[in-house]
């Protein structure tokens, strides 16, 4: 079956390329599936080269607030660490040194890249949990002040 007639420069008809009805319905088939594809290459390419200027902003002020937040517990762990060592009176049981040193770990082993198998903020709602737990136990009443505005 004859579709298609090349001709020459001077009009004459040069040869008939020739396709079998089946080829020409997969092509016409498969033509979305390249230009999807060839889309999504296009896309990909460009969004890889060009900076996403507004995600860097957000990215950043959120870990800043998230390095604040841990800082605070940080601190407040490490003031009670240090009267405990100088021997001053604060209700220490051996329960309550280790899971302060249990919250001390889990601060100190905080991921401080982004790390794509790392859930950071599964890690960061732990820490979280473990002062509160540290609180209780110690029966105070702090949280961090900034905790309110948060976003995540």
């Amino acid at each position: 079956m004859c579709f298609t007639m090349n001709k020459d420069k001077t009009g004459s008809e040069e040869k008939c390329d020739t396709k079998d009805i089946n080829e020409v319905f997969d092509d016409l088939f498969l033509l979305e599936d390249r230009y999807v594809k060839q889309g999504y290459q296009e896309g990909y390419c460009k969004g890889s080269t060009e900076d996403n200027i507004e995600a860097f902003h957000l990215g950043y002020h959120r870990g800043a607030e998230l390095g604040a937040e841990l800082g605070y517990y940080s601190a407040v762990i490490e003031v009670y660490l240090e009267q405990i060592k100088q021997g001053f009176e604060c209700p220490a049981s051996v329960n309550i040194i280790k899971n302060i040193e249990t919250l001390k770990e889990a601060i100190d082993s905080f991921p401080t890249s982004n790390i794509q198998s790392e859930d950071i903020l599964g890690l960061a709602d732990r820490i979280r949990t473990l002062f509160k737990k540290v609180c209780a136990l110690l029966k105070l009443k702090i949280s961090y002040p900034e905790g309110d505005k948060m976003s995540f």
